[in-house]
């Protein structure tokens, strides 16, 4: 857990992009702090994530008194992520009667953050979606009171409006309370649940005009799964990571209550969805590492020693171990001095434009450099290969219409993929230089630590307008 905070702590006032998508987190929250509606018709100029609002609305709460920047928005998430470690460790202790199986379990889970690629602290919705997820499970298990089944709902209700996948896990857990004694408390959860679930839809959903259904429902359910993916889930991800605590997981089988063991299958069934779906990575499996670290913990946990807690305790630290061996990485993780020179000498680079610059893979190193951004090219992506025909051709019309009045000042693109749904014409309008980008820069400097592994590479300059060996010298 000290290296997990560590890492996160040491890394999280960098100016620049960890992981490549945190570009449209910073532009989500800007557009709070500023008014501007969060759903909307899909254009060049911005495109929201696929993820309801409260991530974004607690972000531009610290960013209205930190400034706009990527800190603000990693400390939600770090903050999230210290409230995971306690809320894990308490619900080990209260189920196994052990406070140090509880320890051991935040342990586990904190060992999986290179594993995870270190997506605990990143500025994107997981670690807050968790969080709520697990104090949510939490509170299901041990109320016994009305006001602690609304606590469980709200909980719950604050999970979903984070990530919308966190429906499975309510419905799972409102389903074994209402199964078992305290029906009329499960009923309660499941109100309260289902009134904020739905109320919050009907708001957001009315305010945006209709988009918000679209882009938090309709999106990433028009996009094909990748089978393949499942064994993956399996092979890549689960077993190299925490094989041998799935072990402990399994001991835990006859201990743990159904509330518990269906809500962490619920959080396991969101990961493993969330991978399969086309775009997934490796974040959907923080839920799923969780879940493991719960049932291995209650394991492993008991008021009295047994064999079975000795065999368990012992696959929990053989598992710590070789994830230490194999997945320690802290320096890794962290930018040095020669990615900030890099991203500094980028973003004057940048503004020395004297008008809009298009960085279609990371829309928040333009915002940093003063100017206004354009839509993250993987969330146009997900309207694009969508089948909502109506959406796309209003994304693809805009892209087209800014192309011909040549609106944008430069186009700056990591990869060939970054130009979808731009216009066959591009040529017409712009032209590519022949020179690469960074082309004297190390390969491993300034390139996102987690998630695609992009910088820019390309250039695209208006017909006509500017030089392209005069802006790649003035690069340098």
């Amino acid at each position: 857990m000290g290296v997990c905070v560590g890492t996160a702590a040491w890394r999280m006032g960098y100016p620049y992009a960890l992981e490549w998508l945190e570009g449209s987190s910073l532009a989500e929250v800007d557009r709070l702090l500023t008014g501007r509606p969060l759903y909307a018709s899909p254009t060049v100029d911005y495109v929201p994530a696929p993820y309801p609002p409260l991530y974004f609305a607690a972000s531009a709460a610290v960013a209205g008194v930190l400034g706009v920047s990527y800190l603000p928005l990693r400390l939600v998430s770090l903050v999230a992520t210290l409230g995971c470690f306690v809320v894990l460790a308490r619900l080990v202790q209260r189920e196994s009667g052990d406070l140090a199986a509880g320890v051991a379990a935040a342990g586990l889970y904190a060992a999986t953050y290179f594993a995870a690629a270190s997506w605990f602290d990143f500025a994107r919705v997981d670690s807050l979606f968790l969080f709520f997820s697990l104090a949510g499970l939490y509170a299901a298990r041990w109320t016994r009171r009305p006001a602690g089944a609304v606590a469980a709902g709200l909980l719950l209700g604050a999970a979903f409006l984070t990530k919308q996948s966190a429906l499975a896990e309510a419905v799972a857990i409102s389903v074994a309370v209402l199964c078992g004694r305290r029906r009329r408390l499960g009923a309660v959860l499941a109100v309260t649940f289902a009134g904020v679930a739905a109320l919050t839809t009907l708001v957001l959903n009315a305010m945006s005009h209709g988009w918000y259904v679209f882009y938090v429902f309709a999106v990433l359910s028009q996009h094909p799964l990748k089978p393949a993916a499942f064994g993956g889930f399996w092979t890549w991800y689960l077993l190299p990571a925490l094989g041998l605590a799935l072990g402990a997981a399994l001991l835990a089988v006859r201990r743990v209550s159904p509330v518990v063991g269906l809500g962490c299958l619920a959080l396991a069934v969101e990961g493993c969805a969330g991978l399969v779906h086309t775009g997934g990575a490796v974040n959907n499996m923080i839920p799923v590492y969780a879940s493991v670290a719960v049932l291995a913990g209650i394991g492993m946990g008991g008021s009295t020693p047994s064999l079975r807690g000795a065999v368990a305790g012992a696959l929990v630290v053989a598992q710590i171990a070789v994830l230490a061996a194999t997945t320690f990485a802290p320096g890794r993780m962290v930018p040095g001095v020669a990615d900030r020179q890099v991203g500094d000498r980028l973003r004057a680079w940048l503004a020395g434009f004297g008008g809009p610059v298009a960085v279609l893979s990371d829309p928040g190193l333009a915002m940093l450099a003063g100017l206004q951004p354009v839509a993250h090219r993987a969330a146009a992506a997900d309207v694009l290969r969508g089948t909502d025909r109506a959406a796309r051709a209003r994304l693809e019309e805009s892209i087209a219409r800014a192309v011909a009045e040549r609106r944008f000042a430069a186009i700056v693109v990591s990869r060939r993929a970054d130009l979808r749904g731009f216009p066959k014409d591009l040529g017409r309008h712009y032209h590519r230089c022949p020179e690469k980008l960074l082309a004297s820069v190390p390969d491993g400097v300034f390139r996102p630590v987690g998630g695609a592994p992009r910088r820019p590479s390309a250039l695209w300059l208006p017909v006509g307008r500017g030089s392209c060996s005069e802006a790649v010298r003035r690069l340098g």
